[in-house]
């Protein structure tokens, strides 16, 4: 597939099947990458391309061309996509250009979030990055056996003394299939019995993760697994539903679980007045699209990474998926100024809990100093669940 960008076209990327998506030859940008250490990078125009975390893809003039298996076999001949961790897509700040990119983990390291896996690659089957500055947007676009979980919307905790449950604002499915505009998510809390996470430190609401790599095109600050600070979904569309924490506190270790909700009746890709869906993509039952609007500065570079949960939660760690996108603004403020066009802030609303130091931004102790059992993770040092 080719996709070729202007000012206010839209690129998509079947991620499930790792096709690919390049840009116009004349904006030297770069296309999408592998998933997989099985799967090398696609180059993009005539650059370098990002590659896959073991074997690097090979370029296609036109972005057209798909890093291949392990053998990286695969894709139109040209100037080669770089492989390995150190595959970086270029954004040229100033000229608009919009592209579908590995998101390049889980690695190893220091940061204990970079080796988490997310497990879930096919319920994610499209990503579309679209708009200029100051308004960006990424649509989001999930298809599985069950509907997507939009947050947890109950926590029950159990002790010797009874249950006591906790409910939290929730957009319903009212109608099927739905929309709700800046839909409410149910706990965003942080920590502790009352937490909105996954067991891996990870939202169970949409969220999106946004670094401003302008001056460094291989930042990757904002990202979720460097502490990035996570922001909710601007809108949805289609088939969805909410989850219920509990915390059995009657045996040692305290169980800890998040079930999902009963299913929705099936609305396969019909979303309820939400953008045309991509041609050609699979169908299992529950199609829905999350939006999220991106704040832009004119003449800034900036990566942004997505995440949504399946709406089954049977694996260890749970059930999610990631992808990321790069965004480069073109324009200029001129006299009257930029005004506020956003950037890198912004948050589900959440703040740090009393015991947890803010880490990574702007106003947050570097993420390598969090204390001992704690990671960096949506902005602050968090417990790491054993």
């Amino acid at each position: 597939m080719k996709c070729t960008i202007s000012l206010t076209a839209v690129c998509c990327a079947f991620l499930a099947g790792f096709s690919g998506c390049g840009s116009d030859p004349s904006t030297a940008a770069g296309g999408i990458g592998g998933g997989s250490a099985a799967h090398g990078g696609a180059g993009g125009g005539t650059s370098t391309g990002t590659g896959g975390r073991s074997v690097g893809g090979s370029g296609g003039t036109t972005g057209a061309g798909m890093g291949g298996n392990s053998a990286g076999v695969g894709g139109a001949g040209g100037q080669a996509g770089v492989g390995g961790t150190g595959g970086i897509v270029m954004c040229v700040p100033g000229t608009q250009q919009i592209v579908i990119t590995d998101c390049g983990y889980p690695y190893a390291s220091a940061t204990p979030l970079t080796s988490i896996a997310f497990n879930e690659a096919d319920v994610l089957r499209a990503i579309q990055p679209g708009g200029t500055w100051p308004n960006g947007v990424v649509r989001l676009f999930y298809n599985d056996e069950h509907a997507l979980t939009l947050g947890v919307r109950s926590v029950a905790v159990k002790t010797s003394g009874g249950t006591t449950t906790t409910d939290y604002p929730m957009s319903v499915l009212s109608t099927n299939p739905g929309s709700a505009s800046s839909p409410q998510i149910g706990t965003t809390e942080l920590a502790g019995d009352q937490s909105g996470l996954d067991p891996s430190l990870r939202p169970m609401w949409p969220s999106l993760f946004i670094t401003d790599v302008t001056d460094d095109a291989t930042s990757r600050t904002g990202d979720w697994q460097q502490g990035g600070r996570p922001r909710a979904p601007d809108a949805i569309f289609g088939t969805w539903k909410a989850a219920v924490r509990s915390i059995d506190k009657t045996v040692t270790p305290n169980k800890t679980s998040i079930t999902p909700d009963a299913d929705p009746a099936k609305n396969n890709w019909n979303l309820g007045g939400g953008d045309p869906v991509p041609a050609g993509l699979a169908n299992e039952g529950f199609g829905a699209e999350v939006v999220w609007n991106v704040p832009l500065a004119p003449g800034r570079s900036y990566r942004v990474q997505v995440l949504v949960h399946d709406g089954d939660q049977n694996k260890a760690g749970g059930d999610s998926v990631e992808a990321c996108v790069l965004f480069c603004a073109g324009g200029s403020c001129g006299s009257e100024g930029c005004g506020d066009s956003g950037g890198t802030g912004g948050s589900s609303g959440s703040s740090c809990p009393p015991s947890s130091a803010a880490c990574g931004g702007s106003d947050g102790i570097d993420p390598g100093s969090c204390p001992a059992g704690t990671a960096c993770a949506n902005g602050c040092c968090l417990t790491i669940i054993p």
